[in-house]
């Protein structure tokens, strides 16, 4: 199929669009939507938050009558087969050309918003920036496809992989720009998981700090329920308050008192099944991550320590590395880096990664990579 040089130009534009709405979706997509005549837009839309409106019915509202003749750009396959579907509204406004980036993953619903078009008459053609709109909506297409939270880890180190000083220093490695970038991330996703030990060693508050950002759930991996109700986590400093929002997922072998005291400052506490095969507790993450997808948590940003970066590379459940890499050199034999463990002992047994891309943020480099090849 050949498609006009200008559709790529109106694809972009619900990909900006679309990215409005980022954080405040899920477990729906993110979704734009462009009503263009005459090569003029003449109306536009996103989806703002889940419950809210889809992307089509905003820019069609725009449009008005104008939308009878146009034609409508959509970087995801409309809803259909309910009332007030998007395709019935498209139908309606006498659309008569819809360019679609990519189906909806979902095979209950895929291909029938596409068939509701065409049955009426519109012409639609699919494809267009096809490979731009899965990246962008990749953590619903990984959530809905495998029912799985979209996973990536989140590192920052120095030029010799360390992502802590002899001092356990760490908060500065990465500079201003990488800052800003990952508190895009955080504003990204679900939730934020860290591990018992950065929370005994740095007392995170673990939160996003950009003005009107979603705020994802914070998740602490502590098999012992060690989590001191003093922490960040819980009291806004100098407030009194408490900070909602935190879910701690140990084992069974956490003491019950530690357990209720956890809960009387607010967190949530999971008990969660163990790993098999181990002496000592620890909390089997892909079992928690069956668990977090029947809350519909779509994904989750690891930022734990080595440790928990290796358990998550060494169980198969991680899509996708964040990685800001400061010019800066560290040192110290006994000094962590980004992946912790026992490690491999032949090159072949290493992980590889795919799709790997590397840009600068101030000073820093961001490496982004996934560990399996686009589908």
């Amino acid at each position: 199929m050949i498609f006009m040089s200008s559709d790529s130009v109106y694809m972009q534009r619900t990909f900006e669009l679309a990215v409005q709405g980022r954080g405040w979706t899920n477990p729906n997509p993110m979704t734009g939507a462009v009503v263009v005549k005459d090569d003029q837009i003449i109306g536009e839309g996103f989806h703002p938050q889940a419950g809210q409106p889809h992307a089509e019915n905003y820019a069609l509202d725009v449009a008005k009558e104008g939308a009878r003749g146009a034609t409508l750009y959509l970087n995801l396959e409309p809803c259909a087969g309910r009332n007030n579907s998007c395709a019935g509204r498209i139908i309606e406004a006498g659309i008569s050309r819809v360019v679609i980036a990519t189906r909806d993953p979902n095979l209950n619903t895929s291909g029938k918003g596409i068939r509701a078009l065409q049955d009426a008459g519109i012409e639609v053609e699919v494809g267009v920036e096809a490979s731009a709109a899965r990246k962008l909506n990749e953590i619903y297409f990984k959530y809905i496809v495998t029912k799985r939270p979209f996973l990536a880890i989140r590192t920052a180190t120095s030029l010799d992989g360390k992502t802590r000083t002899t001092a356990c220093d760490s908060q500065w490695i990465a500079g201003k720009e990488s800052n800003e970038h990952h508190q895009g991330l955080r504003a990204s996703f679900d939730a934020v998981m860290v591990g018992i030990n950065v929370i005994m060693r740095e007392d995170p508050d673990i939160v996003c700090r950009l003005p009107r950002a979603h705020n994802p759930l914070r998740i602490v991996i502590d098999s012992f329920a060690r989590t001191p109700i003093n922490s960040k986590l819980f009291n806004k400093p100098g407030t009194g308050l408490l900070r909602p929002n935190t879910l701690i997922v140990t084992t069974k072998a956490a003491p019950e008192d530690r357990i209720r005291g956890l809960q009387s400052v607010g967190a949530e506490v999971l008990v969660c099944p163990e790993l098999d095969g181990g002496i000592d507790a620890h909390v089997d993450l892909a079992r928690l991550m069956q668990i977090l997808s029947k809350r519909e948590i779509t994904s989750v940003l690891l930022e734990g320590g080595s440790s928990l970066n290796a358990a998550a590379l060494s169980l198969g459940i991680v899509d996708k590395i964040y990685q800001y890499v400061a010019p800066k050199i560290i040192g110290g034999s006994d000094v962590p880096t980004m992946v912790g463990g026992m490690g491999v002992a032949f090159i072949e047994e290493a992980l590889t990664l795919n799709r790997m891309t590397a840009r600068p943020l101030g000073n820093d480099l961001l490496f982004e990579a996934y560990l399996r090849e686009e589908d």
